[in-house]
């Protein structure tokens, strides 16, 4: 009998068991959302969102929330009742001036363009390392790093110091080209045109042609001309042997001893070729002839006594003059 008491008893603590383990986890429970209320009196106050504080908690179920402020930020739901600061940056470390204007999330400070932290705490930035010429940044630096380098090999080069130049590949010469002085890890491939044989034959051929054309058509402009240029030339050489340079000489005007006569005494024609017609006796001088050798430009008559010069007018003896 005590028996089926016992086993009736243990029967109803395993059927109470599930109800009292229910209410036990039912109990230890909270009854506010833990992210974005708070229990005050029993009650479930809600918080300020991200990027906001709590100025007032009243009333609690819609509490008055103000922005951040400068340099300031709030990355979660809050019942406080200020922001969190934005941590400093000091531009004399070589840390970069903060223009963001987030306020939910804190922004950690970084190095100026060219720098890189020190350390892992990052509280000061040095300058990246530089590469020198004929070397190259096979990392390039940035604010968590330093720059690493390496030696320009394959076909590569570098001619600069910087600590973000990487080494570049030899220029490939275009068409038509070829390479004048090879690239080194210091310099590129240097290019010059190929030389065109045909151009090179037209550039040499070209005035060899316009020459002979030149002188073609001299030859031809000269064979017209060659017997008048032959004449001229003889005549030119023969003159210069048998001519004297000529002077002027003035005949010096004759007083003739007897006076002369009007030039209407003179015969005014010339006898006529087979004889000569008695020469008219001067007054003075009855016995001498007189014989008729031309005319002078003016027309008269020159008459000439056989055995003596020629005798003009004394108007155009005394104006004339003669060229030996």
């Amino acid at each position: 009998m005590l028996r089926t008491q016992l086993s009736l008893t243990k029967m109803h603590l395993l059927l109470l068991l599930p109800m009292i383990m229910g209410a036990l986890m039912a109990a230890a429970q909270p009854r506010c959302d833990p992210l974005t209320q708070y229990e005050k009196n029993g009650e479930c106050c809600k918080m300020c969102g991200p990027g906001t504080r709590m100025s007032s908690s009243d009333p609690c179920l819609d509490p008055r929330c103000v922005d951040c402020g400068e340099d300031e930020y709030q990355d979660k739901y809050t019942a406080e009742l200020r922001c969190q600061p934005q941590p400093y940056c000091d531009q004399h470390r070589n840390f970069e001036v903060r223009v963001s204007k987030n306020k939910k999330e804190e922004i950690p400070c970084m190095c100026k363009y060219g720098f890189h932290c020190s350390s892992e705490e990052c509280l000061t930035c040095v300058p990246h390392t530089t590469c020198e010429p004929g070397h190259g940044a096979r990392i390039i630096g940035n604010h968590a790093h330093d720059t690493e380098c390496q030696e320009c090999k394959d076909d590569t080069f570098s001619n600069n110091t910087s600590w973000d130049g990487v080494c570049e590949k030899w220029t490939q010469c275009a068409d038509g080209y070829q390479i004048q002085k090879s690239g080194t890890g210091m310099s590129d491939n240097i290019c010059e045109r190929t030389p065109r044989k045909h151009i090179l034959v037209i550039c040499l051929v070209i005035p060899v042609i316009l020459i002979l054309l030149a002188l073609a058509l001299t030859y031809w402009r000269c064979q017209g001309d060659a017997s008048q240029k032959v004449k001229i030339c003889v005549e030119s050489c023969m003159g210069e042997h048998e001519k004297k340079p000529l002077r002027e000489t003035t005949v010096p005007m004759m007083q003739p001893d007897y006076p002369i006569e009007e030039e209407s005494t003179f015969p005014q024609s010339l006898p006529e070729e087979g004889g000569a017609g008695p020469p008219e006796e001067n007054e003075h001088e009855p016995h001498q002839e007189m014989s008729a050798v031309g005319r002078t430009e003016l027309g008269n008559v020159v008459a000439e006594e056989i055995g003596k010069s020629a005798i003009v007018s004394r108007q155009e003896s005394q104006t004339e003059t003669f060229t030996d």
